[in-house]
């Protein structure tokens, strides 16, 4: 039995959907429902829910964040600037570096290892969609108090996460740093960023552009 979601989400318009426990409001469900016409399907919801969080569209902070490129002062040397997966400098005779920070501080309380690991990898892979060719990482981190029950079990998840993805890789650590103090206690700042080398003519922006393009999704 082959069914067509769309062709059911446009008949049957009324059907309840959990948008609420998928984390939107109402306000976001009724402009879902005005930019496609029609409710959407169960998948597009979920997506939907996903791509609209704070964790994917900065929601709330995005205000804040836009300063950053509206308040930039003119420079030559910026390739690439706020918006794309990395910024990218000219760093002369055609070649460009590239950095990208990011946190993974809750993620890391709740599962430290593999919050720690996912912080480095996402850093790592924006370098790389770039363009770039990762050469370094860093890696500050804040903890609770150093004699807390808690630390104990955080700090070392973390370290292991961080060196299980950066080290197999073969990227050196250039400014690793540990501060230990009581206001960090249940949620540690993991902090990690990445620096990549690329040719002027390798970058490459997240962008698309043209009908027919096919969307592929990897899980």
């Amino acid at each position: 039995m082959t069914l067509d979601t769309v062709k059911h989400a446009t008949e049957t318009p009324e059907s309840a959907q959990p948008w609420a426990e998928l984390g939107l409001k109402e306000d976001e469900y009724a402009r879902i429902r005005e930019i496609l016409g029609r409710r959407p399907t169960g998948a597009e919801l979920a997506m939907y829910s996903v791509m609209w969080s704070e964790h994917c569209s900065y929601k709330s902070s995005k205000v804040h964040l836009k300063q950053f490129g509206e308040k930039a002062p003119e420079n030559d040397a910026l390739l690439v600037g706020i918006g794309e997966n990395a910024g990218v400098v000219d760093v002369g005779q055609g070649y460009a570096v590239t950095f990208k920070v990011e946190s993974h501080n809750h993620p890391s309380y709740i599962e430290p290892y593999q919050g720690a690991a996912t912080g480095v990898g996402g850093i790592v892979r924006d370098i790389l969609a770039m363009g770039a060719r990762p050469v370094a990482v860093v890696d500050p981190l804040r903890f609770g108090a150093a004699d807390h029950p808690d630390t104990k079990r955080v700090l070392p998840g973390v370290v292991a996460g961080i060196g299980g993805y950066g080290n197999c890789l073969g990227l050196p650590n250039i400014g690793g740093e540990v501060v230990f103090d009581a206001c960090y206690q249940g949620n540690p700042l993991v902090n990690a960023g990445c620096i990549g080398v690329m040719k002027h003519e390798d970058i490459h922006l997240a962008k698309a552009s043209g009908a027919g393009n096919k969307v592929i999704l990897y899980g």
